[in-house]
């Protein structure tokens, strides 16, 4: 517990201060020191706040409420590796890119201008629609716009997840239930997350291992290394949702009072005052390619665009 204090205490100032930075929280978190570099305000509010709990409750109270907010953020961390694997992936992309110009690539064989021409991100399926081999067998989800069965599926999955883990922690002790609804309820909730999960696994998912652009943030590094996805995160949800309701009942009424605190914070502070929300939505470009393809197998891709966006984009590449 001192090793978890002291590591908490030095990353909890530094999240807050993420969080003050993107106007989530109050600005007087995101002033950091001009000599030191660290955000001294969050270290002293949060520290005090940390030794006071410390001070205040016994070690079962302060194992039990830091092992609440872990297993909490570990769901939503299994929840989220489930969303950014169904989510299309778009490689970063310059303002420059459809500048109009030649560029000349080489290719070894007539297929790749084929490829060009036809365009292979068309021929694959999207990311969050069902896969062509289910269509007969699932034909009930083809109306589904792609992510829309996906997100109905994953809250179904989340709602039987916590059902089951109910009836699994409480249906012999607390609940009483006689032994054949021990076993209806159990077969009826572990069904509908057998089915939710098989729902999620008939859809197509980003490819584990993408070389389109390098890992530089933690949702890229999700989206790409986890293996058994949905099965992997799932069982992650359903251990994690079982270990909480474990945990004694001051403990949710703790948890339940800090998360109310969060959310008063969040709607009455954070929404109004994010970076996010506040920066205005970037108009759509798409590019088109022609391929001019040539006797060498070598050929010129040239941008095609409107007018007035050639003379936009001329001018910011120019600054």
């Amino acid at each position: 517990m001192n090793t978890v204090l002291l590591s908490n205490l030095f990353s909890l100032p530094r999240i807050v201060y993420a969080m003050a930075a993107d106007g989530l929280f109050f600005q007087m978190f995101a002033r950091v020191h001009p000599r030191t570099q660290v955000p001294v305000v969050g270290i002293l509010v949060f520290g005090v706040l940390m030794a006071l709990l410390a001070l205040l409750l016994d070690l079962e109270a302060l194992v039990q409420f830091l092992s609440i907010g872990t297993l909490l953020a570990y769901t939503f961390v299994a929840t989220s590796i489930i969303v950014l694997r169904f989510q299309k992936v778009s490689p970063p992309s310059s303002p420059c890119l459809a500048s109009p110009g030649h560029t000349a690539k080489k290719y070894d064989s007539f297929s790749d201008h084929i490829q060009l021409v036809g365009g292979t991100q068309n021929s694959m399926s999207e990311p969050g629609q069902l896969r062509p081999a289910l269509k007969p067998f699932l034909g009930f989800l083809n109306g589904c716009r792609p992510g829309t069965a996906v997100a109905w599926a994953l809250g179904i999955l989340v709602a039987s997840a916590i059902s089951l883990a109910c009836v699994l922690v409480f249906g012999n002790s607390d609940l009483h239930l006689p032994r054949w609804g021990y076993v209806l309820l159990l077969v009826v909730s572990g069904s509908v997350f057998l089915f939710s999960l098989l729902v999620l696994g008939a859809h197509n998912t980003v490819p584990s291992q993408t070389d389109l652009f390098p890992c530089l943030s933690l949702s890229c590094y999700l989206r790409r290394h986890i293996p058994l996805v949905p099965l992997t995160p799932a069982l992650s949800i359903l251990l994690n949702i079982c270990l909480m309701l474990k945990l004694s009942y001051l403990t949710w009424l703790r948890f339940i009072f800090w998360l109310l605190v969060g959310l008063v914070v969040y709607f009455g502070y954070g929404v109004w005052h994010s970076k996010e929300n506040q920066r205005e939505p970037l108009e759509l470009t798409t590019a088109h390619y022609v391929v001019f393809p040539s006797s060498s197998l070598e050929e010129t891709v040239q941008a095609v665009q409107p007018a007035g966006q050639a003379a936009v984009q001329e001018s910011a590449c120019a600054e």
